[in-house]
């Protein structure tokens, strides 16, 4: 009876927070970038796709990505930065949550690949609760939208933070450091 109650309360919290995700346009591929927990709400993390600025926000936020399919990786900053290697399609979406970890003096992060395959979980119920966690981030958070000053002035900003950065991740490769992916085939259908 208590299964029963559990799986009716995670269906209706995600029918609850059914969110229809934007389409990419003809040949492109999105990526939401979301931070589904409030902790380190206060703290912007700073994203990027290579040496590109995307942006950054807090908690309450999400970042919609448009790009072109292929390789890429994407990397976010607070006290710390954190990798994540992704082979996107065309056509296809891709979620990305932005989780806060304790930091010494401010919240760090860790880029988490949503992988909507409940197999790859170790409870459905975890499964479901993530899916719920980041289906109402989305549906309740506003999508920040980096305005043209926004993008110049923050890569003029973040240009030695860019270097420093892509500097480590290539020094991390070398030394065959494993990073989280976001595989193709973890696209999430609405």
């Amino acid at each position: 009876m208590k299964k029963i109650l559990i799986l009716a309360f995670a269906i209706l919290s995600i029918v609850g927070y059914s969110q229809e995700l934007r389409k990419p346009s003809e040949g492109k591929a999105i990526v939401y970038f979301v931070r589904s927990s409030g902790m380190g709400a206060l703290i912007n993390f700073k994203y990027f796709d290579g040496e590109k600025y995307l942006g950054k926000f807090n908690y309450g936020k999400y970042l919609v990505y448009e790009c072109e399919p292929g390789k890429h990786v994407f990397w976010s900053r607070s006290e710390n930065t954190d990798f994540i290697e992704a082979d996107l399609e065309a056509g296809k979406i891709y979620i990305v949550d932005s989780e806060a970890q304790m930091g010494a003096i401010k919240a760090g992060v860790e880029l988490v690949p949503f992988n909507p395959n409940p197999e790859s979980y170790k409870t459905p119920k975890k499964f479901e609760k993530k899916k719920a966690a980041i289906l109402k981030s989305i549906s309740e958070n506003k999508e920040y939208v980096a305005t043209d000053s926004d993008l110049k002035e923050g890569a003029e900003e973040y240009a030695s933070i860019i270097k420093k950065s892509t500097e480590k991740y290539n020094k991390l490769k070398e030394k065959s450091e494993e990073f989280a992916k976001v595989l193709p085939e973890m696209s999430y259908n609405n």
